[in-house]
Parts: structure tokens; C-alpha cells; sequence
């Protein structure tokens, strides 16, 4: 007899023998589903089975039989095998991005080792590397040294300030005013002083020293600073000489006449 599961429609043959007149659990092997399956109405009870039968599979193409509370082997279905999945495109933007953050990485590094040279070139770059704490030497010199001594002159106080002028460019450059401030507690100038350094013209690595007094410092000088003042209105120094400029020669007089040592006159 065939067996038809409720659930999904799936045709099994089944030895009546095994199906009494009363019905039998039966289990379908392709969705689980169990059922009480009953022989067909008309057919006379078999006598039960002396012992228990074994169910023989069908013909190649009859659905397999099923037995009690087994596992029904379902129809064979052909599996296609998945397409794999598609490789994922790499897409051009990430390596253009890290391009770009690595050339703007090399760039700022050699802003920054290169600033003095920019600063010089193109002055106005200096306020920018100064806001972001990278200050630039623009002129090329640095004041080294500075050493203050007190003591007299004339009489009077005077604070003399020696330091120098060292070039670190690679071209000659000619030295601004140099400006000695004396500051107070608070950071306040409270005197200064600003001159023309001699041989203002320094050649490249080259050191030039300087000199300045200031009379009469007050006593509520705290702090010293010596810097380069561009715009400070200074008169150069004039020239000094180590020797002093001999008198022209006077020209030569005849002696008078009657003078011992004069020459007797000759036709």
C-alpha cells in the first residue's frame, strides 16, 4: 500500500502487513511529521505477522517504503553547488588618501626643518610658524654671550653690556640695532638704550662683537634683554683711528735779507 504524508504530500510504499486493521504511528522522513496511518477500507485484516518483517526498498523509481518510528530516506533531489560570492572591488580612494596624508606628512616635516629658510624668503610666513610655536630667525643672527657688568664713568653709574652677533646663514648679512632694555619685576621696561653695532656686515658663520653702556640704570632694574630692534633710528658710529693726522707741510720761505745764513746773491 502507499502512504502519502499530510504535511508535505511525500509517497511512501508500505508493506500492509505492517499497517494492522486498529492503525499504525508512522513518521515521515522528509519533514518530521507523524500520523496514524490505516490499511485501506474493504480489505480483509491480515493475520499478524509471526515475527517482525523486513521492508525491502522499492524499484529505482518507486518512493522508499517507511517503517515504524524509523527515518524515511526522502527523494533524492540534485544539489547545485553555490556560485561563490562575489570578490569584493577594492575601491581607489584609501590608497589616494594615504597618498596624500604621506605627502602632506613630508611636506609639513620639511616646513619645519626648512622654516628659517621659507621665513627668509617669504617674510610673511614667520607670524604663521610663530602661531604654531616653531618661532623663525628671520634675520639669520643670533646674540650670543651677553654678560652685564656695573661700575663708573665720569663719575657717574653705567651698566656696560658686551655680548655677540654670530651669522648662521649661509650668505653675509648685515646686523639691525641692537636694543639694551632693563625691565622690573612686572616685565616693564624702565630704561634702555639702542646703537649701530661696528662692522654691522657679518660674513657668513662669522661672530662680531658688541659693546654698550647705559648711564644712570635704575635701582628697580630686575631683568636684562638685548635684542635686535629694526626699527629703532640710530646714528652708525663714526670711525675711530689709532693715529692722529700729521699737519700739512709748510711751504719754504727765502731768508731776510741781511740774515747770517743767507746766500750771497750771484749774476
Amino acid at each position: 500500500m502507499i502512504l502519502t504524508c499530510p504535511e508535505c504530500a511525500t509517497s511512501y510504499f508500505v508493506d500492509e502487513l505492517r499497517i494492522p486493521r486498529s492503525g499504525r504511528m508512522v513518521k515521515c522522513t522528509n519533514c518530521g511529521a507523524r500520523w496514524r496511518a490505516f490499511q485501506d477500507p474493504g480489505e480483509p485484516e491480515p493475520s499478524p505477522p509471526e515475527d517482525d518483517l523486513v521492508v525491502e526498498g522499492p524499484p529505482p523509481e518507486s518512493p522508499p517504503p517507511v517503517a515504524e518510528d524509523a527515518v524515511a530516506a526522502p527523494e533524492p533531489r540534485t544539489r547545485r553547488k553555490p556560485a561563490p560570492p562575489p570578490k569584493p572591488k577594492r575601491s581607489p580612494v584609501l590608497p589616494i588618501g594615504l597618498g596624500v596624508l604621506a605627502a602632506l606628512a613630508l611636506g609639513a616635516g620639511a616646513a619645519i626643518v626648512l622654516r628659517h629658510q621659507i621665513a627668509g624668503a617669504i617674510p610673511a610666513t614667520a607670524p604663521v610658524f610663530a602661531a604654531v610655536g616653531l618661532p623663525v630667525n628671520s634675520l639669520g643672527l643670533v646674540i650670543e654671550g651677553v654678560a652685564s657688568k656695573p661700575g663708573f664713568q665720569g663719575g657717574r653709574p653705567v651698566l656696560s653690556v658686551t655680548g655677540a652677533i654670530r651669522n648662521v646663514r649661509k650668505d653675509a648679512v648685515g646686523a639691525p640695532p641692537i636694543r639694551v632694555s632693563l625691565l622690573d619685576r612686572n616685565g616693564k621696561v624702565v630704561a634702555g638704550v639702542a646703537a649701530q653695532p661696528l662692522n654691522a656686515k657679518v660674513p657668513p658663520g662669522a661672530t662680531r662683537y658688541f659693546a654698550l653702556s647705559l648711564l644712570d640704570p635704575p635701582s628697580g632694574a630686575h631683568d636684562l634683554e638685548v635684542a635686535f630692534d629694526p626699527d629703532a633710528e640710530v646714528r652708525a658710529p663714526p670711525p675711530t683711528s689709532s693715529t692722529t693726522a700729521a699737519p700739512p707741510p709748510a711751504e719754504a720761505q727765502p731768508l731776510p735779507p741781511g740774515s747770517p745764513d743767507a746766500l750771497e746773491a750771484h749774476d
